[in-house]
């Protein structure tokens, strides 16, 4: 039997990493004035030194870790589910992107946070502890999505003389592929985010037209060249 790649667990320490890694992306969202919604516990803690935001996180999310038992329990139901479908999502995600999984242990860490993200180099992303394991799942194979593209195309992109910001928001509209291709796998479509929409039109129509990564990515730096022409961001 082969053995699981994406282990789901229960990390104090990396949750509250992941706070911050919430708290930073929101941050940076409203610097370059990405359209969101303001959020009043991300703004209190901008107010404050980093020591008391992680004082101030530490203290929020203590109550959920008075019990791992139960914690321990919830990564146990979603790797349960996970493993009946890993072998054929990270088959599906090799087949898309044409090229092999380059990661053989990830963890996947049940957050309490209201953002999810990832260490690349550290290997794990984080998930909702609060949603059922479907939409946990979910959360998973949008972030397994870009620990490919970080992998296989996002030193591609920087050679290219891309700034940081466009690279993210190319990676992150690339999960509109996850509706096209991963349908069976999943239990929600993917939204991504409001301001990507005309540059997930552009990733559908030409993987509806060629299914290749490699085109719609040419076609989506395109398409972002164009659209930073008339309105420039940063």
């Amino acid at each position: 039997m082969k053995k699981q790649i994406v282990k789901f667990v229960i990390d104090k320490k990396l949750d509250i990493v992941n706070h911050f890694i919430g708290l930073d992306s929101y941050k940076r969202n409203i610097d370059r004035g990405f359209q969101q919604s303001k959020n009043e516990k991300y703004e209190k803690l901008l107010k404050l030194t980093r020591a008391q935001q992680n004082e101030e996180i530490e203290n929020n999310i203590s109550g959920y870790y008075k019990n791992e038992n139960k914690l321990n329990s919830l990564a146990d139901d979603i790797n349960n589910e996970w493993v009946k479908i890993e072998k054929d999502f990270i088959k599906k995600l090799e087949d898309v992107h044409k090229n092999p999984f380059p990661h053989k242990k990830i963890r996947g860490v049940l957050s309490s946070g209201s953002r999810f993200g990832y260490k690349i180099d550290e290997e794990w992303f984080a998930t909702n502890m609060f949603n059922n394991k479907f939409m946990a799942i979910d959360v998973a194979t949008h972030e397994l999505m870009h620990f490919m593209f970080h992998k296989y195309y996002w030193n591609l992109l920087k050679k290219k003389g891309l700034s940081e910001n466009i690279m993210w928001d190319i990676k992150e509209a690339f999960t509109v592929l996850l509706n096209l291709e991963f349908d069976n796998f999943r239990f929600q479509s993917d939204h991504g985010y409001i301001p990507h929409k005309n540059l997930r039109e552009v990733i559908e129509k030409s993987w509806n037209k060629d299914c290749d990564f490699n085109t719609a990515l040419e076609l989506a730096v395109e398409s972002v060249a164009l659209d930073s022409k008339i309105n420039p961001r940063p």
